[in-house]
């Protein structure tokens, strides 16, 4: 079972005020009755002292009759005592002289009695099962000698019922006392405490369902005016923080998206330049395959064609028939039609890609070395790229220039292991514009160096490679008017450097 916090606080309040009240209330009423005793007992000697005063000599002690009459006067008009004797001191002896009650008297000890004829007073609060009363005795004195005593018994039963009376009323009053202070301080509870707290739990819902700019109205110059301001301030710089947090995402999310397509962009350019890398390849192989076929069949067909030639000279004595000259006719014309196929075949591979245009080596380098990193990482090959300012644009074809980078970086990256470095550096020289691939690959023996711009020649391992990149490579340098020059030592690695023509920049 759950307890709200206006419950808790009047309850433990409650339970405060009803300990300390009634707890007070038992100390006030105890010092009250003590007080109240007090009081009757000193009314009770200055009694005695007065009914002793009032007998003036001797004469009037020893006489019983006129004492007694006093006493059932004395008797009658104060209720609250329940017996009087008067005594009579002679020598060790005490007599009593005359009392209200003859069958008993007060048990005075012999101790006390000699007190009392010192001229003290003596007074002792006697309790029984169901009553209390005071026993006083207060000497009687002529001429500062002690003649006797006058002893008295003081009920104290209307005094027990009004101290009872009081304690009762005291305490039901103290009880509605707490009761109503119970009311009044749950109706405080309930405006200084719960209604503030409400208005910051309804602040702290909001901020739950994403409200930044939830804020506690409370005005009540405490602590909880003091909370409500650090609590608005704190939604305050949430709400500034949440702002800037969404900022910050959105240019995140903007630099993520921005890099997406950048890495959309590298990809799409490096499968284009595989796919071109394997169409050259493909032409190339294609290429030789023609040559090779040419090679084979033009010979025969040259040979055909020569002795046709020559049967058509040796028949020109003879003056052949128009016949025969119609069959020679038709083999040279089917003669000419299976070389003009040849050439077209050998032709096909050599389409021209476009007009030829100014090239940024310094941009194509860059580009290309973007679509190879994710390689150099995955291989923990070290790059570094050097490019020259101001380098001059060379006249030629973008996409095939690319490719010769391509190739070149691609056979750096297959002859470095792993943790070796790569360099590229771009320079102008005088007329040309220079361009360097260095790695710390294996090298290449001298005996297959001048032979790695043959088609199909490889120093790679089987299955690794055609053997046309580099003789593409030179082959479209070569279309460009430039070259291509290669270092290497084995172990020490390889650098191949290309030259192109510079384009002359306007005046």
């Amino acid at each position: 079972m759950r307890f709200t916090i206006r419950e808790k606080l009047v309850f433990f309040s409650l339970v405060i005020l009803i300990v300390v009240s009634f707890v007070l209330t038992l100390v006030h009423l105890n010092f009250a009755r003590a007080l109240v005793e007090a009081d009757l007992a000193e009314r009770a000697v200055a009694f005695a002292r007065e009914l002793a005063a009032t007998i003036g000599d001797r004469r009037e002690l020893e006489s019983a009759p006129l004492l007694e009459h006093q006493i059932h006067e004395i008797l009658a008009v104060r209720r609250n005592v329940a017996q009087l004797d008067i005594l009579s001191f002679a020598g060790a002896e005490t007599r009593v002289v005359a009392t209200s009650h003859p069958q008993s008297r007060l048990p005075f000890t012999r101790a006390e009695a000699v007190q009392v004829q010192r001229g003290r007073v003596v007074s002792r609060l006697v309790r029984e099962e169901t009553i209390r009363y005071w026993e006083i005795v207060a000497p009687v004195t002529f001429d500062n000698v002690v003649a006797g005593a006058v002893a008295a018994k003081f009920s104290l039963d209307r005094a027990d019922a009004l101290a009872a009376a009081n304690r009762r009323t005291t305490l039901a009053l103290t009880a509605v006392g707490v009761l109503v202070m119970g009311v009044l301080m749950s109706g405080a509870v309930q405006w200084v405490v719960i209604r503030p707290l409400r208005r910051f739990l309804a602040a702290v819902r909001r901020a739950g369902r994403g409200d930044t700019l939830a804020t506690v109205d409370v005005a009540t110059g405490d602590e909880f005016d003091e909370l409500a301001r650090h609590f608005n301030a704190m939604m305050a710089r949430l709400h500034a923080f949440n702002d800037e947090l969404q900022a910050r995402v959105k240019d995140a999310t903007a630099e993520l998206e921005g890099r997406y397509q950048e890495v959309e962009r590298l990809n799409g350019l490096l499968l284009a330049m595989q796919r071109r890398l394997g169409h050259a390849e493909r032409l190339a192989l294609a290429g030789r395959l023609m040559a090779e076929v040419a090679h084979e069949v033009g010979t025969p067909l040259h040979s055909v064609a020569g002795h046709v030639e020559l049967l058509r000279a040796d028949l020109a004595a003879a003056t052949p028939s128009a016949s025969v000259r119609r069959r020679l006719d038709v083999i040279e014309s089917q003669l000419a039609r299976m070389t003009e196929i040849i050439a077209q075949l050998l032709d096909l591979p050599r389409r021209e890609p476009g007009l030829p245009a100014p090239v940024d080596v310094n941009r194509l380098v860059v580009d290309t070395a973007d679509v190879v990193r994710p390689s150099l990482a995955q291989r923990q090959l070290a790059f570094e790229l050097t490019t020259a300012p101001d380098l001059p644009a060379v006249l030629g074809h973008a996409s095939q220039l690319q490719q010769v980078v391509l190739n070149l970086l691609t056979n750096a990256m297959d002859a470095t292991p792993l943790g070796g470095r790569l360099r590229v550096v771009t320079q102008a020289r005088p007329g040309h514009v220079e361009l360097e691939v260095t790695d710390t690959g294996r090298g290449i023996p001298v005996e297959q160096q001048k032979r790695i711009f043959e088609p199909f020649f490889s120093t790679k391992a089987a299955g690794h490679g055609t053997g046309l990149g580099l003789s593409i490579s030179a082959q479209i340098v070569r279309e460009h008017q430039g070259r291509i020059e290669v270092t290497s030592a084995e172990g020490r690695g390889t650098t191949v450097r290309l030259l192109l023509p510079a384009l002359e920049r306007a005046a």
